[in-house]
């Protein structure tokens, strides 16, 4: 029996530059999941962790900025995916730098950071270009570069039909972004 997680560790495993191209050459967009791919392995570390961590940190002024554009970007994929409500929340919030542990406090609650992500996540499992067990088991193997499905998202963009931007997020991942969308604000930290 197929069980994607079984390809949970296979580009930490497996990310030198031949073994990236040889696992994406199996894909249409091979070149394009090639150079994501690198952009984010080459942007982290393993360094003591399971998964990958951003490499790099900013200030807070930068980290705001980058906010601001992942909450843009936000706004436009919800625009995409026809999801109203969240759309207007994203226009109307205010980014706000907030402490790691507000931060947390806010992901325990049912805010609409969760809900837009099962939407942008119900539309792209939507919009596979194909159901085959190879494109499953990419993206799990994306996912667990970071334990991150944003990021799995912005390197696999080109197996979804779905056109939607990620390079925001993974720009403000990269500098150690975190971040929450609650009903009135977009707080945002660094790690």
């Amino acid at each position: 029996m197929f069980d994607k997680s079984h390809f949970l560790g296979l580009l930490k495993e497996h990310g030198t530059d031949v073994e990236l191209r040889k696992i994406f050459g199996y894909f249409p967009s091979s070149l394009d999941l090639h150079a994501k791919a690198v952009k984010v392995i080459s942007s982290g570390s393993l360094d003591g962790s399971l998964y990958l961590r951003p490499r790099f940190s900013t200030s807070r002024e930068e980290i705001v900025r980058l906010g601001s554009e992942w909450l843009r970007g936000q706004e436009e994929i919800c625009g995409r995916i026809g999801d109203v409500e969240i759309e207007g929340i994203c226009r109307r919030a205010k980014v706000v730098f907030a402490a790691e542990n507000d931060l947390d406090s806010a992901l325990q609650r049912d805010i609409p950071h969760h809900w837009l992500f099962d939407g942008i996540g119900d539309s792209l499992r939507a919009s596979r270009i194909s159901e085959s067990d190879q494109v499953y088991a990419l993206l799990e193997a994306l996912y667990g570069l970071a334990a991150d499905y944003y990021l799995a998202w912005y390197i696999g963009g080109s197996l979804f039909e779905l056109d939607v931007d990620f390079g925001p997020y993974f720009e403000f991942w990269r500098m150690g972004g975190r971040c929450a969308l609650t009903e009135t604000e977009f707080l945002v930290s660094n790690q």
